[in-house]
């Protein structure tokens, strides 16, 4: 809280209009404009800070302005200036940011005419005489009420009638409570035909139910909230006296909802602050305690101006027993609390919290589901999770409405967190335990009449720095579909298609990727098979003629596909810059319709850039959307894995076996799934990949979805140790499921633009990847003896006459040519042989990265142990041929190899593999690889 720091307050004026927080107004509106409202101090970080001007609706308040006094010398410290004349409401309010108003012992406030002169100087907490600004040498009018570092939230201090009031909840934005009479304490309205039977607390009962349900009662309170409009149909009513406190778990809430039906016509004139007398039936309402009137009579005002109860504060974790009791009374949120989920704010105005610094985690995302890990992030989630609501059940976005909270120019992110709460109740609606306003919110309701944000998770134009020469990403294109109608799942016609690609195309072109595997693009081989990338190709246009002619390329459509009609409506696909890599072989897929039959066949393809050879899979496997097919091990286990887990970890395995092929036939152990996996990090079809020792390269934990509240990644890149080892860093950008669903192409008008936020669902994952460069060329022919010392040495084609000596980090790839003499490694970084002559033995040991052996033809022995991945694939060898002790790498290869003498292998894990090319010895084959 701010006592005596001179504070530089930067805020914004607002008008107030629609955001009344009572059907009455005073009678109190001089024709001069005063300050009727004021809130510089409560409970915790001061919120909601604003000074309320109160004028006849018309006048026009051009040049007028606020100026705010520090008691301690006398300074201004902070002016407003105003503009334009005051709306119906009668009142225009100027909001502050936190600790944006001192809190007083003296402090004080101007109004200030147009020409210069003070209209009143008001002080708080004491008087003192104003040193500079327009006051100066004013003696401030002590206003004789004041707040404290007690003061619940959402509280103010107000002129009604003339006459400054004790802090009570605020009237920001409309006409501060008179009733029409300027006496402060108003004859009590006749409620003698109702009698009293019970307390509110006794309805309530100490369990989650009432225990009068179906017995007509009588009880009295003081209005809370006013929800008669809106779909409710209702107001709350609490104990007069009650609230204030932390609720104990147990305890009988004091605080109800009164359902006045949907009758309007039997709805009572009522008003905050009325404390009234309710006859009607208790009952459980989709568990909410409820109380169901059954004529107008049955609510009776027995005095209007009531002093209203101070918030109970209300701090999370809490279970569902310690919220019992204070359900639907006026409460006030401690701490900091966090947006965790925005899908349903432009629908229903609701927005769900965590609470605490984080958003709430998907528990699956964070441990193997049904561990006590597991277990216990979901009861955390349960005990952390509340919801703000606009206390409205109005569809906002069918109903053509702005939601609140939010804006085109003021998103609000999962991620951002709450800067303070309006006047709120707690209730309990849709299985969700929701911060009700006292009355219902939109987007013209002032800030300081609802709960706010502040940003924290802000929007940014690209994705995070991820280093490397090469960058490979995922992107979900959200059902991009040329064709509309019928099996089409996109666009309705070509306006949307436009408005959709645009954000698309602006999305992708700011990755900043070299290579991305796409997901939910349509399948056009359903729709024309006369061209069956009809889809993928004009996005590929629109790329290009955004980011330039030739910048993209697609990969082709796979031959092994299977037949149209065994394929799903959307596919994979993978576009790449042919500028910064090239294809290597033919496109590959996965077709094998036992196992991908409800699910999207992955597509492959191998591209070459620098010395690197690397295969990229793009992959989408089943959803985890329920259906009467999820029967055995499909059948939701409620372990967090959902429906079809059985499909998803058969598809993993089937996805291994295609992999491992590949990487059979392309001769690189470099390779990168990508995709949507439709299974979190720790779930089973993720550990089938991890037991194959691929490596998932989101350690930071950012998330690629948001459902349910609950952030995690269902998209991931998981690469092969090989390929792991190359990774500068990664990167997911929170563009998509971090966004509003009304920023999407087909959300909300208002908030549409052709950027990328909310381009799709899903967020894109970024890795850049190490390309490893030749530090050394050498060509044609050196002599004398060669040692590569350090960095990379390419012999490209090259003549090397003496002995050759690879040290301790150094690198050796050598393509065609010949070396005379031994050829030595002892712990190279890289070592490759690729259709190069060799005279003398050849021996490689320790290495910590690749040793590929390929197409070579050596006279002499070849040696390779305590290696971590060794391939040694259709080389000539004369002389005996020893792979020993190579161990931790992804796998030993000794494939297609024709071998002058024996062959021996021992102490490899895992064992050598011919991957169905069996050697040629023609000498013994002993160890391990007597079978190879």
């Amino acid at each position: 809280m701010l006592r005596r720091r001179i504070f530089s307050a930067l805020g914004v004026l607002v008008v107030g209009g629609a955001g009344a927080l009572t059907a009455q107004t005073t009678a109190f509106a001089a024709d001069t404009p005063f300050i009727s409202e004021i809130h510089y101090d409560n409970v915790g970080t001061d919120s909601g800070e604003a000074i309320e001007i109160e004028a006849p609706a018309g006048f026009d308040l051009t040049g007028w302005q606020i100026v705010l006094y520090n008691g301690n010398g006398g300074a201004p410290y902070n002016t407003r200036t105003l503009s334009g004349s005051v709306p119906d409401a009668g009142v225009v309010v100027a909001t502050y940011p936190v600790d944006g108003i001192q809190n007083g012992s003296p402090d004080g406030v101007a109004l200030v005419r147009a020409d210069g002169t003070v209209a009143e100087f008001l002080t708080y907490e004491g008087t003192f005489t104003a040193v500079g600004g327009p006051a100066n040498g004013l003696t401030g009018t002590d206003i004789g009420v004041a707040e404290t570092s007690t003061t619940p939230v959402g509280f103010s201090l107000q002129k009604i009638g003339g006459t400054w009031r004790e802090a009570a909840a605020n009237s920001f934005g409309t006409r501060n409570t008179g009733g029409g009479n300027p006496d402060p304490d108003p004859d009590p309205t006749d409620c003698d035909s109702l009698v009293v039977d019970h307390t509110i607390a006794e309805v309530q009962g100490t369990g989650a139910g009432t225990p009068l349900a179906g017995t007509r009662v009588v009880v009295e309170g003081v209005v809370t909230a006013d929800e008669r409009t809106g779909g409710y149909n209702g107001i709350y009513v609490q104990t007069v006296g009650s609230g204030g406190q932390a609720p104990p778990a147990g305890r009988a809430s004091d605080g109800i909802f009164v359902y006045l039906t949907s009758n309007t016509a039997i709805h009572p004139s009522v008003a905050i602050g009325d404390r009234v007398r309710v006859g009607g039936t208790p009952s459980e309402f989709s568990g909410l305690t409820e109380l169901t009137i059954g004529g107008k009579n049955d609510v009776q005002v027995c005095e209007q101006g009531v002093a209203l109860p101070a918030p109970a504060p209300l701090s999370l974790p809490l279970d569902d027993a310690g919220r019992e009791s204070v359900e639907s009374m006026l409460v006030a949120p401690i701490g900091q609390f966090t947006v965790s989920e925005v899908y349903n704010t432009n629908r229903y105005g609701e927005v769900v919290l965590a609470a605490g610094d984080k958003a709430l985690p998907n528990p699956t995302d964070l441990a193997r589901p049904g561990s006590p890990a597991a277990l216990q992030a979901a009861a955390d989630n349960k005990l952390r999770r509340l919801l703000v609501d606009d206390g409205k059940t109005t569809n906002l976005s069918t109903a053509g409405l702005m939601p609140p909270y939010f804006s085109p120019g003021n998103p609000l992110r999962v991620g951002d967190t709450v800067e303070s709460f309006g006047p709120s109740v707690l209730s309990y609606g849709f299985n969700e335990w929701r911060l009700q306003p006292t009355v219902p919110v939109d987007a013209n309701t002032p800030p300081a009449a609802r709960t706010t944000f502040k940003v924290t998770n802000p929007r940014t134009t690209g994705p995070q720095p991820v280093g490397g020469d090469l960058k490979l990403a995922s992107f979900n294109v959200l059902n991009y579909f040329v064709h509309f109608g019928g099996d089409a799942r996109g666009a309705d016609d070509e306006a949307g298609l436009a408005k959709q690609g645009a954000k698309i195309v602006s999305a992708i072109n700011a990755l900043g990727a070299d290579v991305v595997a796409l997901e939910e693009i349509e399948n056009s081989v359903r729709f024309n098979p006369a061209d069956p990338q009809q889809a993928l190709k004009r996005l590929v246009t629109a790329l290009n003629t955004a980011a330039g002619a030739g910048t993209w390329d697609y990969v082709r459509y796979p031959a092994q596909l299977p037949p149209a009609a065994q394929q799903d409506f959307i596919t994979t696909a993978i576009i790449f810059k042919p500028a910064k890599v090239q294809t290597v072989g033919e496109p590959r897929a996965l077709n094998d319709e036992t196992v991908w039959f409800n699910a999207r066949e992955p597509i492959a393809q191998t591209f070459k850039s620098g010395l690197l050879t690397f295969t990229v899979v793009a992959n989408h496997l089943k959803s985890k959307s329920t259906s009467d097919a999820a029967v055995g091990d499909n059948a939701d286990k409620g372990d967090g894995q959902g429906a079809f887990n059985g499909d998803r970890v058969r598809q993993a395995r089937s996805l291994v076996g295609f992999v491992n092929q590949l990487k059979a036939d392309t001769r690189s152990e470099d390779v990168l799934l990508l995709g949507d996996f439709n299974a979190y990090t720790f779930e089973d079809p993720m550990q089938v990949l991890y037991d194959a020792g691929y490596r998932d390269l989101n350690t930071a934990g950012k998330a690629t979805y948001v459902f349910g509240g609950e952030s995690g990644s269902l998209d991931h890149a998981v690469a092969s140790p090989s390929l792991a080892a190359r990774v500068a860093g990664v990167d997911v950008w929170q563009i998509n499921a971090h966004e509003s669903f009304a920023f999407e192409y087909d959300g909300n008008p208002a908030f549409y633009a052709p950027n990328p936020y909310r381009a799709s669902d899903h967020n894109p994952i970024v890795v850049g990847i190490n390309v490893p460069k030749c530090t050394t060329t050498i060509t044609g022919r050196h002599n004398g003896p060669l040692t590569v010392s350090s960095g990379i040495a390419c012999l490209d084609n090259a003549t090397v006459s003496g002995p050759m000596a690879v040290a301790a980090g150094a690198s050796l790839v050598a393509t065609g040519g010949t070396i005379s003499g031994p050829v030595t490694a002892n712990g190279p970084a890289l070592f490759i042989l690729s259709g190069t002559t060799v005279s003398g033995p050849v021996t490689v040991n320790g290495a910590t990265g690749p040793v590929l052996i390929e197409k070579a033809k050596i006279s002499g022995p070849v040696t390779v142990t305590g290696n971590q991945g060794v391939r040694l694939d259709g080389a000539t060898v004369s002389g005996p041929l020893t792979v020993n002790g190579n161990t931790g790498g992804p796998s030993v290869v000794v494939a297609g190899n024709t071998v002058s003498g024996l062959l021996s292998c021992s102490g490899n894990s895992p064992e050598p593999a011919d991957e169905g090319r069996p050697n040629t010895v023609r000498g013994p084959a002993a160890g391990q690889c007597a079978r190879l």
